[in-house]
């Protein structure tokens, strides 16, 4: 089983630096003969097991401890957990002890030496370690990760340059993992930050910002973990650029990792751009952004899931381009969002033959007013809801929270404007009179528009 950086950084917080030698329990205050004496003090059969074996008994040693826990239905305690995990140090540092004693080790048994020395703790030996597997041409997962080890300590060494050509080689060599990657060099940038080092802490924060936008790219990335990458990058370009006096190239990195995200589109992400934009500059209008012109359509925006349509035929976004659509966040049980029907009712009346739709979405909460509801039930009392409360459009109804993720949804009244082309237009978040007046005005200004041929239904 490989480790991840992620699984670096939980296992570092976790193990505190120094290796703790290994101390066999002894049974105390005993009368002993002196043949029996002879053999208590005999010395254990030298361990002579791979490098490989010694490494994965100590990697596993936890979870196979807490296994044995589950079988024996003993409950968590924090202090169980606690000695076991330092159990696993100190076998690690025991294992690591017996690699440096043999007289000669492989290129893979240094790699395991260095991380039996991570595992307990040691990170001069775990840096030394992987040095020394490094300068011999080392390559595939396992030389990648000696590369993540090396970074980890040699930034706290404040090692930078070496720390530089780890991460450098990281990027050139197979295989890659982004979250990985990106912590490599954000803890470069925090490292060159603390030193004051501007510029190079802007040259590092770039290439957090290069790596962020390959993990945007690939689909398998959550949208929360996306999000968090890319402000995280900005915000250190964006520091780096006011450090120098350099405000405008800020703001214009803060900019533009707001176009970015309403193209996503990611509401959470424009929430903490547009706090870091303000922070910069409090004069500028974060909403002003939705004013400026749109060049291109836009890339595919998520697709909605749904496990029942209410009053609404099943639909996609891309067999409605062509309309004006709004997406409505919303809940039965959210004060606000109440608030906002009487003009959901009148966008919809106003426009429904002029090309929009309008389509509300919530989710099963497994509970209706307090007391726990199946979704049959639930199903049932939002018909119900609707027709009490006169809502002419469409409702999607999805098993999870799946759609607030997809489109960054961190708290409802949340509403998305998207165009005939598919781009998002307005962000209205939450049911303040100066939001719900904007967006009306935004969906009067997108209706307006007129239709062309780049505006047509994609099948």
């Amino acid at each position: 089983m490989k480790f991840s950086f992620a699984i670096l950084i939980v296992l570092l917080l976790l193990l505190s630096p120094g290796a703790v030698g290994y101390v066999a329990a002894q049974e105390q205050g005993k009368s002993v003969s002196q043949p029996q004496q002879q053999k208590s003090e005999a010395k254990p059969a030298p361990e002579k097991r791979a490098a490989k074996l010694l490494y994965e008994e100590a990697r596993s040693y936890v979870d196979t401890a807490f296994v044995g826990f589950n079988n024996q239905k003993i409950p968590y305690d924090q202090k169980l957990e606690a000695k076991t995990k330092q159990e696993q140090k100190d076998l690690a540092a025991r294992y690591a002890a017996v690699l440096q004693t043999r007289k000669s080790l492989s290129d893979s048994d240094s790699y395991y030496l260095g991380m039996l020395h991570y595992l307990a703790g040691n990170g001069d030996g775990a840096l030394l370690a992987m040095r020394r597997y490094l300068s011999h041409e080392a390559s595939g997962e396992d030389a990648q990760l000696a590369r993540a080890v090396v970074v980890l300590y040699t930034t706290r060494q404040s090692l930078i340059p070496e720390a530089e050509r780890a991460v450098a080689a990281y990027a050139q060599n197979q295989p890659q993992n982004l979250t990985e990657w990106f912590g490599m060099e954000t803890l470069i940038t925090e490292a060159l930050q603390k030193t004051k080092d501007y510029a190079g802490e802007l040259n590092h924060a770039q290439e957090m910002l290069k790596v962020a936008k390959l993990a945007a790219a690939d689909k398998s990335f959550s949208a929360p973990r996306r999000d968090d990458m890319l402000f995280k990058a900005v915000s250190f370009i964006a520091d780096a650029y006011v450090q120098t006096g350099k405000k405008p190239e800020a703001l214009g990195a803060i900019t533009e990792l707001r176009k970015f995200a309403i193209s996503i589109p990611s509401a959470s992400l424009l929430r903490m751009a547009n706090i870091r934009l303000t922070g910069i500059d409090g004069s500028i209008d974060p909403k002003g952004i939705f004013n400026e012109t749109l060049s291109a359509p836009a890339a595919p925006l998520p697709e909605l899931v749904a496990t029942q349509w209410i009053d609404q035929s099943p639909v996609t976004l891309s067999k409605l381009r062509g309309q004006v659509v709004l997406l409505d966040f919303w809940a039965p049980w959210c004060g606000p969002c109440r608030y906002t029907f009487p003009r959901l009712q009148r966008w919809h009346e106003s426009y429904k033959d002029k090309g929009l739709v309008i389509l509300g979405l919530t989710n099963y909460f497994g509970n209706i007013e307090g007391r726990r509801a199946t979704r049959s039930e639930e199903l049932d009392y939002l018909q119900t809801f609707k027709k009490q409360q006169r809502l002419p459009y469409g409702f999607v109804v999805a098993y999870s929270s799946i759609n607030d993720r997809n489109y960054g949804v961190f708290s409802i009244p949340m509403s998305f404007l998207i165009d005939r082309r598919g781009n998002v237009r307005f962000i209205a978040m939450g049911a303040g009179e100066q939001e719900i007046t904007a967006l009306g005005r935004m969906i009067e200004k997108v209706m307006a528009e007129p239709v062309t041929a780049d505006t047509s239904a994609k099948n």
